[in-house]
């Protein structure tokens, strides 16, 4: 039996991860159910072995590697030297909270390939929550999830409900990491140490450009103080900007102080207002561009309601806030698309715009400064473009947010020494490289159905979340909740009711031939002979199937958002019968498998396939 056991534990955010640490070790942190956003070391002994875990940053389960931030990058890299001289083994912790697919997969493959090829040698799996027997939940996963186990040498381990406080259970899985350590003689995975070096290096050089530029950004807010009479504005007026699904809703309510609605359906346009810290702010939420898609493809009611925003009641906004994520890359084509998107506004927009990084709660230990240099150049130049200007809000705030207050300062300085933005005509706009695909007529049928499309899948997930909403709430004596949430803000903004949504013609289909489970899938969604299909080459650089692929990657943000959200719903709003209000583990885990079960069944996974 090994004396000690190294161990990194790996995989997509709420998997488990540090849940299993726990059980493990029969620790319970105090911070137990929050994310990890930096690598941990945690230590303790298990019959009779002493354990080193790594707790390591979760990914976003059906997200690719290309769209995970550098700095989270670097820490998972950097994970396996902090626990010299190297790990025995990797445990990927994958939940059982939804189904595994092929986005999974790959998001697995890209994720562990950071750690070089033989690092699959030195992995076992973990499935946590599962509520049925081993091989019925492998064989409900269909090939990805066996794909991964295959790729670990059928090395796995499962965790049912019941069992996973079980002494026994415990031991199994430690057994199973001895005999991976066995089967590689004692080896513990090999270190690349020049690739360490490396990233460490450039973390190094990161956090000194971020201490630069944090010290630049408080000598120019200084000199502007002295120059210029900073005043509090009375009323502060903010245009929201950004693309789809950059937490421009969340960080409206960070900044008003209300309470989070879930929106399941594309914001059109609303113009909300609060008091806060005595001055009236007005902050107009607008409908968001396409991420990974050019301009081109931005639909014409969308950019009609983001130049009808630009008054608001007739009064000009103070500032723009630039809604970007900032758990989530920036490359050089979201550069360009956001660039192509403000062009309507003319250049001069961006002497009244400060870059607002949301999801700064999923930061960590990372400052804001060490996130825009590690992205490298295109965030660098959008920081720089607006002035060096920016702020980080993140969901987790007290009523009296301190990060707001900072905000509304920003502002007031901004607007110092300068008049009120307003929408011109005549302005020169910046020399940017356009996207490669041009207007045509097939360009206009791909906005409308990129659109349409958008919605129908909104639709269908506020639908089924509704249902399982209803059926998760069947705890006791089959007694349901009365009132379903509300899963949107506002209805989307379109001339195609859902029935014609569902009919519209895709310009993205092909005459390619399907088996029964891949029409299922498709991303369209359309029934057998019920829309006429256009050809499409097999080519990789067919602009049909790249507009595809795009599509999916949009779909798969908006996606796992919504699921986080309706989980959120679930633990926060579970009704319960009896004389108790308050559940007990057996309610809670009763409510839990009821979704699972539905999700298994809902066909959910469909846009993923």
């Amino acid at each position: 039996m090994c004396s000690d056991m190294r161990l990194v534990v790996v995989g997509g955010h709420q998997s488990g991860k540090t849940s299993l640490i726990n059980t493990v070790l029969g620790q319970h942190e105090p911070e137990s159910g929050r994310r990890t956003l930096s690598c941990m070391r945690r230590e303790g002994e298990v019959d009779g072995r002493k354990l080193i875990f790594v707790d390591t940053p979760g990914w976003w389960r059906n997200y690719p590697l290309i769209d995970t931030a550098e700095f989270k990058k670097q820490q998972l890299m950097l994970s396996p030297s902090m626990c010299p001289p190297g790990p025995h083994a990797f445990v990927l912790v994958i939940g059982a909270d939804g189904p595994f697919t092929e986005k999974n997969r790959r998001s697995v493959a890209e994720h562990l390939g950071l750690f070089d090829e033989k690092v699959w040698e030195h992995t076992l799996v973990v499935i946590t929550g599962v509520d049925r027997s081993k091989q019925e939940h492998i064989d409900s996963q269909g090939g990805a999830l066996r794909w991964v186990i295959d790729k670990c040498m059928n090395r796995y381990h499962i965790f049912e409900n019941e069992s996973m406080t079980e002494p026994q259970r415990i031991t199994q899985l430690l057994d199973k990491i001895e005999c991976i350590i066995t089967n590689n003689s004692g080896s513990d995975f090999p270190l690349d140490e020049k690739a360490l070096k490396e990233v460490e290096e450039k973390r190094k050089l990161n956090q000194e450009k971020a201490s630069s530029r944090s010290l630049r950004v408080k000598s120019q807010r200084e000199t502007l103080s002295k120059q210029a009479q900073v005043l509090l504005l009375p009323e502060v007026q903010i245009l929201l900007l950004g693309w789809v699904c950059s937490r421009k809703t969340s960080a409206k309510n960070i900044i008003l102080n209300k309470k989070e609605i879930v929106g399941m359906r594309r914001t059109v346009r609303a113009d909300v207002e609060s008091v806060v810290a005595g001055r009236k702010i007005t902050v107009v939420d607008t409908p968001g561009w396409w991420k990974y898609l050019s301009a081109q493809f931005t639909p014409d009611w969308v950019k009609n309601e983001l130049r009808r925003s630009v008054t608001l009641d007739g009064k000009n906004p103070h500032a723009i806030l630039l809604a970007i994520p900032a758990d989530t890359t920036f490359r050089e084509e979201q550069r360009k698309i956001t660039v192509d998107n403000m062009k309507m506004f003319g250049e001069q927009v961006w002497r009244h715009t400060i870059v607002l990084f949301t999801c700064g709660d999923l930061l960590g230990e990372t400052t804001i400064e060490e996130h825009i240099e590690s992205e490298g150049e295109p965030l660098r130049w959008l920081v720089e473009k607006c002035g060096n200007r920016y702020h980080v809000l993140g969901k987790d705030q007290d009523e009296e947010s301190p990060q707001v207050t900072e905000l509304l300062k920003k502002i007031d300085e901004m607007v110092a020494g300068k008049t009120f933005f307003s929408l011109c005509e005549a302005t020169q706009t910046p020399n940017v490289e356009e996207m490669t695909v041009k207007p045509n007529k097939t360009n206009a049928d791909m906005v409308k159905f990129l659109d349409q499309e958008w919605n129908r899948m909104d639709k269908e997930m506020e639908e089924m979340f509704k249902n399982m909403y209803s059926q998760t709430f069947q705890v006791k004596g089959n007694t349901s909740i009365n009132t379903p949430p509300n899963f949107h803000d506002s209805e989307p903004s379109s001339d195609a009711t859902v029935g014609e949504r569902s009919k519209c013609t895709s310009p993205l289909t092909t005459h390619q031939n399907t088996s029964e489970s891949e029409g299922e899938a498709g991303l369209s969604g359309q029934a057998e002979g019920e829309v006429p299909q256009t050809e499409s080459s097999n080519n990789p650089e067919d602009p049909l199937e790249e507009m595809r692929e795009m599509l999916e990657q949009e779909w798969g943000r908006r996606e796992v958002m919504a699921m986080e959200r309706f989980m959120g719903i679930l633990s926060g709003q579970q009704t319960f019968t009896g004389p108790s209000s308050e559940a007990d583990e057996h309610d809670r885990e009763l409510s839990r498998r009821k979704v699972l079960r539905w999700l298994d069944t809902s066909g959910y996974g469909s846009f993923d396939d």
